[in-house]
């Protein structure tokens, strides 16, 4: 196949839930026009139902250059990278893309056709800027600012049915998002999310559904039992839900508080009330920004350090009380 204009772009979107929910805008304005997205395969069931006409390829660390027959047998007129990695740029340069536009990080200047200067220091700009930013290289124009999700059939119906074998049926729910696989520095204590939830929820009869990854499970289970002890109606989902069974409960709930991560970008794409708790990373940078959302952070001397773990006590974290985020949420859901 040769390369056209008709040709696709392919697009390289991000790794991580929180970020790919943040280039939503971007993948919507790639999608006007013929393309391809590469990314994990477990965002295969956000993208797919929303972007039929995207061919899209499933890469993994394991297998980083699985996509590369399929790529080359389809011709990509170029490759738009939302990832900064080097693995990313030299999949798009090992499949002879002419064109690869990206920022140059990870020492992968050489193998950018179109290196795009940052508006500012690395992690100083919003991310969704940035992404828009590289759209703009590519000639893309997103439509929107601020990404929007609803939440699909199939979803909101699996959802349903999570909800309703943990006994829940169909009343209304507040989300607990306490786990954040970057890892211990962006998580907030479990006692302190329970400690957050229970009062609302008690006071307005609305139970807490508490949700995460198999990794979460801990600290999912810790904050179920601590809600439950403080005479909240709680049950622990963490870890038992695929990511469109989490997207329903998300779009569901009434309200959310979440670490800084996918789950707090899910929900505030979703127009949720969002508290959203910040530790070792940056509300600049990071942040789901909208009307609907309130995120907090201790602004530390140290901070953003954007470290996993904290050497010194988690300060930035234990300075943020839960009577902050229930105040928030208390706000947001009025």
């Amino acid at each position: 196949m040769t390369r056209t204009e008709q040709a696709p772009l392919l697009v390289r979107i991000p790794n991580w839930l929180g970020d790919l929910v943040l280039s939503l805008p971007v993948l919507e304005a790639a999608a006007e026009s013929p393309a391809i997205f590469v990314g994990p395969e477990p965002f295969r069931d956000l993208l797919e139902p929303r972007f039929p006409s995207v061919r899209y390829l499933a890469t993994s660390r394991a297998a980083r250059w699985a996509p590369l027959p399929a790529i080359r047998a389809l011709a990509p007129r170029a490759a738009l990278l939302l990832t900064d990695s080097l693995s990313s740029a030299v999949l798009a340069w090992l499949a002879g893309l002419p064109e690869r536009i990206g920022y140059a990080a990870e020492g992968r200047g050489l193998l950018l056709t179109r290196r795009v200067r940052r508006a500012g220091a690395p992690r100083s700009t919003a991310r969704a800027a940035e992404y828009r930013q590289l759209a703009a290289a590519a000639g893309i124009a997103p439509r929107a600012e601020i990404p929007a999700l609803q939440a699909m059939q199939e979803e909101s119906k699996s959802a349903r049915a999570a909800l309703g074998r943990a006994g829940l049926g169909g009343a209304p729910y507040l989300v607990l998002a306490p786990g954040a696989s970057y890892g211990p520095a962006k998580q907030w204590e479990p006692k302190r999310f329970a400690q957050a939830g229970a009062g609302i929820a008690r006071r307005t009869g609305r139970s807490i559904v508490v949700v995460g990854g198999p990794e979460d499970r801990e600290a999912a289970a810790r904050t179920a039992r601590e809600a439950r002890g403080a005479g909240a109606r709680a049950i622990d989902l963490a870890g038992s839900t695929g990511l469109g069974e989490l997207m329903g409960i998300v779009a569901g709930a009434d309200g959310v508080v979440s670490n800084d991560s996918g789950v707090m970008h899910l929900a505030a794409a979703f127009r949720r009330p969002t508290v959203g708790v910040f530790g070792s990373t940056s509300p600049v940078w990071t942040s789901a920004s909208a009307p609907w959302v309130t995120n907090l952070y201790a602004a530390y001397p140290c901070s953003p350090c954007y470290r996993q773990t904290c050497p010194i006590g988690y300060g930035c974290l234990r300075s943020i009380a839960p009577e902050e985020a229930s105040r928030a949420l208390e706000r947001l859901l009025a």
